[in-house]
C-alpha cells in the first residue's frame, strides 16, 4: 500500500496543502506538447505562477464564468515540498519532497495570451486544483508511473512521467536557485500532448459546462473534477 496523507476538511472544500505560499508550475515540459501548441521553449525549464485563489480540491467544481475565456485542462505530477531549502542539488532534493500528488493546471487561454504574461489565464478561482492524496517519494514509483486524462471518460492525454525534459529532482535544483522553497510549496511539473490548445482545437474544442475532467497517475490515484 503506498504511504498517502490523508484530505484535509477546510469548510466545504477538500485541500491537501491549504495555505500554499507558493503555486510554481512548469511549462512547456514534455516534447509532444512543444510540438502541438508551437511555443517556443528554452534550454532550461519555464517557469511561471499560481496565485493561491487558484488551489482547489478532488472533486471541487470549476467554474465557466465565460466561455469566451477557452477553457482548458492539463494533467500533470504535482510536487509537494516538505522541507524548506535554497540552491538545493538534485542529489538533495529528495529530502525535500512530502510527496507526490496530481494536479490539473487549468487554463482559459484567450486570457493566457491576451497579454505577455500567463498568471490572469492561470489564476481564476479553483483553476488549480491537486488530489486526491499525497504519495511519498519512496513509495511513488515515478520511473514506471504513467499519466491519463479523460474528458467525460475519453482518453485525451497519455504518457510516461519518464517522458519529461525535466524531472522533478532537477526542477527543484533550478527553481531553488533564484526561490527559496518554503514547506507546503506546490509544484506543477508540466503536461504531455493532448490538450485543447494549438492542434486539437477544432477536434476537441474547449471545455463547457457539465464536463468531467478525471485525471490519473499510476501509484497515487484519480483526481475528479466537474465544470459548471
Amino acid at each position: 500500500m503506498c504511504k498517502e496523507v490523508s484530505l484535509m476538511k477546510e469548510s466545504t472544500k477538500h485541500k491537501l496543502i491549504p495555505n500554499p505560499k507558493n503555486i510554481i508550475c512548469i511549462g512547456l515540459n514534455y516534447a509532444d506538447h512543444i510540438a502541438e501548441t508551437s511555443l517556443a521553449t528554452h534550454d532550461f525549464p519555464e517557469i511561471f505562477m499560481k496565485t493561491t485563489n487558484a488551489l482547489a480540491g478532488h472533486q471541487d467544481t470549476i467554474t465557466i464564468e465565460d466561455e469566451s475565456f477557452h477553457y482548458d485542462y492539463e494533467g500533470e505530477l504535482v510536487i509537494i515540498i516538505g522541507k524548506a531549502g535554497k540552491n538545493i542539488s538534485r542529489e538533495q532534493a529528495k529530502e525535500h519532497i512530502l510527496g507526490y500528488t496530481i494536479g490539473n493546471d487549468v487554463s482559459a487561454r484567450a486570457l493566457q495570451f491576451r497579454g505577455s504574461q500567463w498568471i490572469l489565464g492561470k489564476s481564476l478561482d479553483n483553476f488549480a486544483p491537486i488530489g486526491p492524496v499525497i504519495v511519498s517519494p519512496d513509495e511513488f514509483d515515478f520511473d514506471n508511473a504513467t499519466i491519463t486524462t479523460t474528458i467525460n471518460g475519453e482518453v485525451r492525454q497519455q504518457a510516461k512521467l519518464q517522458q519529461m525534459l525535466f524531472k522533478p529532482y532537477e526542477i527543484i535544483e533550478f527553481v531553488s536557485q533564484y526561490i527559496t522553497l518554503q514547506e507546503g510549496d506546490i509544484i506543477f511539473t508540466g503536461t504531455p500532448s493532448g490538450v485543447v490548445l494549438g492542434k486539437n482545437e477544432e477536434r476537441y474544442g474547449w471545455l463547457k459546462s457539465s464536463d468531467t475532467v478525471s485525471i490519473t497517475i499510476s501509484g497515487i490515484g484519480t483526481l475528479v473534477n466537474q465544470f459548471k
